[in-house]
């Protein structure tokens, strides 16, 4: 597939990679005419939004990162998805809409506490099924001692105290800005949660700070302009890389045959250089010397994609790009990004629940001392629940549409909506399954350029702000790629060799 105009080739379409395609088609569309306008290939092993870009809540807030690295990313992506919405009629295409949000603390424990006693490790399996709750006497907590409130994991709420033991999160904390907005609210605000058992409910957030989206839709609209545009589109799976202007070194170790090989001290010590053009295999080379462009990207059925840009927006699998000859200067320690797997459930009510979003802990449960969830009532009446994260991120499987959920821990979170909402009753519930959120060691994404490289990118390790901060990340993608500089965001946070 060899083409004298230039090629940009994008692996992965999660949100991240269709919005880099989007941006990027959309600039060369209005700087080039046709005829030599650089084409825009997007790969995709699976389906568009098949793993976190298809599986999330689409929750969008625009302060919620204030203060951190990623402050000016999710604003200006918060921005960039009202205008889009505006631009492509998102509230009906992909259920864009700005809505109210709510931290409930809620307070339960099993009917037969005499349970409780035993500790998490001597519970049976049997034992760690909630059956049904009663209400408990609302904690008492003094004023002086709650300063803030953070979000951790995939959005889960924790609360700070003026304290040495502080809590704190394994993969980092967002802080909602400006604690005096942070108001306390009656119950009955949120009438679809069984109020008598919440013990205190916070508004941190309203419709001109928080929003949300079908992040499957969102990704597939966006997918659908972004070939209105000349984008193509290509099932297939990265097997490797080619730089074609690299010629691996081979080091043969020379053995005298008459020496003896009793001790170390016995080998001659004498190295030959291997010219590497006549040790690579005929196969590779040959590709190499029949393209004039700098990378060729082989894939699993055998076709070969000669590219002079490539972006690797692939989520929780970027450190695929390890294996491949043209990323062998980007190492493991740069791009520690894993998945998160994060259960979620989606129910359908019979009566359709307000725009107002839920981040609930419940305290004083028979599993491990607390759980949390998230509810995302959506405007085609659906309900998305989320909760359940692994305490630490793993490597996700090869395939993404390969099972992954816990029926354990999707049972577990059906038994906890049940118990505090009964709207979202056991009957309400469709499924219920697992994604693997990308997550990097340090909770900020890589949004750079492959340093020295002629035309390598990678875009990824949102963890739970994908699909707020996808957008942003698209375009200024797309800006590296198409003007060889970001000009509408400060990149420098997010650059491959930041911490290595």
């Amino acid at each position: 597939m060899e083409s004298d105009r230039e090629t940009i080739v994008i692996i992965g379409a999660g949100i991240v990679g269709v919005a880099t395609a989007y941006f990027t088609v959309k600039k060369l569309a209005k700087k080039y005419p046709a005829e030599i306008r650089p084409q825009v290939i997007l790969l995709e092993q699976c389906e568009p939004g098949c793993s976190a870009s298809g599986k999330s809540g689409g929750f969008l807030a625009r302060h919620w990162s204030d203060g951190t690295d990623t402050e000016q990313l999710a604003q200006f992506s918060y921005d960039l998805h009202a205008k889009l919405a505006l631009e492509h009629n998102g509230s009906e295409r992909w259920g864009y809409r700005p809505l109210n949000t709510f931290c409930a603390e809620i307070d339960r424990i099993p009917v037969m506490p005499a349970k409780q006693h035993k500790s998490a490790h001597q519970r049976t399996e049997a034992e760690s099924v909630v059956t049904s709750i009663e209400v408990i006497a609302p904690r008492t907590h003094s004023s002086s001692s709650v300063t803030t409130m953070e979000y951790s994991g995939p959005g889960t709420p924790i609360t700070s105290f003026d304290s040495e033991n502080q809590q704190t999160s394994t993969h980092g904390s967002i802080s909602v800005p400006d604690v005096g907005a942070v108001k306390e609210v009656a119950p009955e605000a949120v009438p679809w949660l069984k109020t008598s058992l919440v013990n205190k409910l916070r508004q941190v957030g309203d419709t001109t700070s928080t929003a949300q989206v079908d992040p499957l839709k969102f990704t597939r609209s966006l997918l659908a302009e972004a070939k209105g545009y000349g984008l193509k589109s290509i099932r297939g799976k990265v097997i490797d890389v080619a730089d074609t202007g690299y010629r691996q070194p081979i080091i043969e170790l020379s053995i005298d045959k008459g020496a003896g090989i009793g001790t170390l001290g016995e080998l001659p010590d004498v190295l030959n250089y291997v010219d590497p053009s006549n040790a690579e295999s005929i196969s590779t080379k040959s590709k190499k010397l029949g393209t004039t462009k700098p990378y060729i990207l082989l894939l699993d059925q055998g076709q070969d994609i000669p590219a002079d840009k490539i972006v690797v927006a692939c989520g929780a699998w970027a450190t695929s790009c390890l294996r491949w000859e043209a990323f062998r200067d980007v190492s493991a320690s740069q791009i520690p990004i894993q998945g998160l797997r994060v259960h979620y459930l989606l129910a359908k009510p019979k009566e359709q629940i307000p725009a107002q979003a839920v981040f609930a802990e419940i305290n004083g449960t028979v599993y491990s001392g607390e759980d949390a969830i998230e509810i995302y009532p959506r405007p085609d009446g659906s309900v998305f629940i989320c909760g359940e994260a692994l305490d630490d991120p793993e490597m996700p499987p090869h395939n993404p549409f390969e099972p992954v959920y816990s029926k354990r821990a999707t049972g577990r979170l059906k038994q906890i909506v049940n118990d505090v909402s009964s709207t979202l009753s056991f009957d309400m519930i469709q499924y219920g399954l697992a994604c693997h959120l990308p997550v990097h060691a340090k909770g900020i994404p890589v949004i750079s350029k492959v340093p020295s490289s002629k035309g390598l990118y990678i875009a990824a390790g949102h963890g739970c702000w994908g699909i707020l901060n996808g957008p942003a990340t698209g375009l200024a993608i797309s800006e590296l790629l198409v003007d060889d500089e970001c000009v509408s965001l400060d990149l420098s946070s997010f650059r491959l060799d930041r911490w290595y």
